[in-house]
């Protein structure tokens, strides 16, 4: 027995050992940086050219612990390159990308390389990097290689920063009426037993979701030795900290609903066909002034999230949109009623991602089977308690892949709550229930077979015969008739740059995001 014990703790130390010491993760960046600003100085110290094997032999060549790439450019990239700078992109100078154009229009360079050593890992091979421009003319022989610079890909949630919180986080029940004496103890109740069930589904959920995050995610996904950053743990530690949200989530905040309505919320938690039961009233929008984003599954931490450019495109799309007031509207109709304008904000626009903190397939599983809805809980209680969204406002959600799911849950929670949601929109992703929303929209890859989720979304609406559907508007990408890569119809995060390629995975971004304006 003690030969097995000591086998078993050997083995295991030698499975932990190498995620420990691998150079990834929040300091990785850094120390690749430091090291090559290092480098620079010294070759300018000696008077040297800082060339690409220069850089090789001080960071590292490829290896287990040192994962490198080097490829060509397609120099047709570069100028997306300046449109992505300061976005995603960080160039260790301005005229980086212009000095690179120039020398190409210049026939002074017939091709680019690219260098780049990952530094962190995010999901679906979504690899982050820094990366070296080094470029080259036919004579290589004569000439080394010049070295333009390097950026980095740089993904933090920007928004337009935090609105003054505009709801207490302690109890905000209320007694306006005599009849308040009977529906404050039953909503109670009824609010106990709903958090209890979520609470329960979320405990269950968490040791598939360390096994799904430290397994599955880490060997499989991202091709990566497990507990290099124990995400299984915090995943596991996310569905505890989602389900006491849940639980807690409706003693904090009294929608002031009737005993009627809270009825209908305690038979909307029965599984799988609960939402057939819920609240099916609608409640006339006002002009929604918030747009609310989240990403799917397998997106880390808060750093991780990777919807940067979610936020600069939508944006700059209503900042367009706001100069010219479009032909469609009606002569009656109010313009500022149709934007996103939020006041003292310069941009008049408010636009913010809630993080899918260590999401995974048993997140959106649960979901789908009406079991638990920690996640979406976790994002009414951002949108509710820290955005200054308060009862009678309307907000916009959006969201991609598992995140789907995640919106249609949390527009029914937000609705309890007075809160109305005038417009949905999901990207690729599985969605069931009834949402209490006149504009809900899925929009599915339109390739055949080339987007696993955008499958199985197709084979829940036909196997259910489109009754747990219920008023969800199935689309499918309309931009055919433009030439696309294939590799922009898989399913990959909209708007993530490529660590190793730098090309941009506009996926469904661009022409389709466009219904939150109209």
């Amino acid at each position: 027995m003690i030969t097995i014990k000591s086998a078993i703790s050997i083995f295991l130390l030698f499975l932990i050992l190498p995620g420990c010491l691998a150079r990834y993760g929040e300091g990785r960046l850094d120390q690749l940086l430091l090291s090559i600003n290092d480098l620079k100085k010294e070759c300018e110290v000696n008077d040297e050219k800082l060339t690409g094997e220069k850089i090789k032999e001080k960071l590292g060549k490829p290896g287990f612990l040192k994962p490198i790439y080097e490829r060509n450019l397609n120099l047709s990239f570069l100028s997306a390159l300046e449109n992505d700078a300061g976005v995603l992109l960080v160039p260790d100078h301005a005229e980086l990308y212009e000095e690179m154009k120039t020398a190409v229009e210049e026939d002074k360079l017939s091709g680019i390389k690219l260098l780049s050593y990952v530094y962190d890992r995010m999901g679906s091979s979504e690899d982050t990097s820094l990366t070296f421009y080094i470029g080259g003319d036919e004579d290589t022989e004569r000439k080394a290689p010049d070295v333009f610079g390097w950026d980095y890909v740089g993904y933090d949630n920007k928004d337009s920063g935090d609105l003054e919180r505009g709801r207490k986080t302690f109890i905000d029940y209320k007694i306006d009426s005599p009849a308040d004496c009977f529906r404050l103890p039953y909503t109670l109740l009824i609010d106990t037993i709903i958090g209890l069930k979520q609470f329960a589904g979320e405990v269950i959920k968490s040791p598939i979701s360390f096994l799904e995050e430290e397994l599955y995610e880490n060997i499989f996904i991202e091709k990566k030795v497990p507990f290099y950053k124990f995400d299984g743990i915090k995943a596991a530690v996310e569905d505890w900290r989602n389900g006491v949200t849940a639980l807690t989530y409706r003693y904090r905040v009294d929608g002031n609903q009737g005993m009627v309505a809270t009825t209908q919320n305690l038979l909307g938690e029965i599984p799988l066909i609960g939402s057939i039961f819920d609240q099916w009233n609608r409640t006339d929008s006002v002009a929604a002034n918030k747009l609310f984003l989240t990403r799917g599954i397998f997106g880390g931490d808060n750093s991780a999230q990777n919807m940067s450019l979610w936020v600069d495109y939508l944006r700059r799309r209503s900042k367009e949109y706001r100069q010219d007031k479009p032909s469609y509207l009606s002569d009656n109709s109010s313009f500022e009623e149709t934007n996103l304008t939020v006041k003292g904000n310069k941009n008049n626009t408010y636009v913010k991602v809630i993080p899918y903190r260590y999401g995974s397939n048993v997140d959106v599983l649960w979901a789908l089977f009406n079991i638990s809805h920690g996640y979406a809980y976790d994002m009414a209680a951002e949108i509710v308690l820290k955005c200054n969204v308060n009862q009678g406002d309307s907000v916009i959600l959006g969201g991609h892949s598992g995140g789907v799911q995640r919106i249609i849950s949390t527009s029914r929670i937000l609705y309890d709550d007075g809160i109305n949601v005038k417009k949905m929109y999901g990207i690729a992703g599985p969605a069931l229930g009834y949402a209490p929303c006149s504009e809900t929209k899925i929009v599915l890859n339109g390739k055949l077979l080339q987007d696993p989720v955008s499958e199985v979304s197709r084979f829940l609406k036909y196997i259910t015969l489109n009754l747990l559907t219920l008023n969800i508007k199935w689309d499918y990408d309309d931009r055919k008739e433009k030439q696309k890569e294939d590799i922009l119809y898989e399913h990959i995060t909209p708007g993530f740059v490529d660590g190793k390629t730098r090309l941009k995975y506009d996926g469904f971004l661009s022409e389709n995001f466009t219904f939150f304006f109209r």
